[in-house]
C-alpha cells in the first residue's frame, strides 16, 4: 500500500499545501479517502493527492467542485463554534416572554412524593 500526500487549498487564491496523508493502492482511492478524511467539513475549496516522493507536477486533483466539497448538508451543529451566541439568544427569548407576561416567575411547587426525591 502506498502513502499519498493530501494537498488542499483553503481559499481559491491560495497555494497548494500539504494537509495530511492517506494510504491507498491507487490515485482514485487516495482521492476518495482524502476527500472523506480531510475535507468532509468544508475545510477547503480544492484538494489533490500525490504519491509521497513524487514531483509536484505529479499531483492528481479531485473533481468535486468547491460548493459541494464537504457535502451540501449543513452539519455545523457538529462543531463547537455553531453554538456561539446560544446563551444570548436564550436571554433575549426570556426577556421577550417576560415582556408579554408569559414568564413564570414564582418558585416551583414542592415535591409531594414520598421521600421528597426522584423515584
Amino acid at each position: 500500500m502506498e502513502v499519498w500526500e493530501v494537498l488542499g487549498k483553503r481559499a481559491p487564491g491560495d497555494e497548494w499545501a500539504v494537509v495530511g496523508a492517506v494510504k491507498a493502492p491507487d490515485a482514485s482511492m487516495a482521492l476518495l479517502l482524502a476527500r472523506e478524511t480531510h475535507f468532509r467539513h468544508k475545510e477547503g475549496v480544492a484538494y489533490a493527492v500525490r504519491r509521497r516522493g513524487d514531483a509536484e507536477d505529479a499531483m492528481v486533483t479531485g473533481a468535486w467542485p468547491p460548493e459541494t466539497l464537504g457535502g451540501v448538508t449543513d452539519r455545523s451543529y457538529r462543531r463547537q463554534e455553531a453554538y456561539a451566541g446560544v446563551g444570548a439568544k436564550l436571554k433575549r427569548v426570556a426577556a421577550d416572554l417576560a415582556a408579554r407576561g408569559l414568564r413564570i416567575d414564582r418558585p416551583r411547587p414542592p415535591d409531594l412524593r414520598e421521600g421528597g426525591g426522584a423515584p
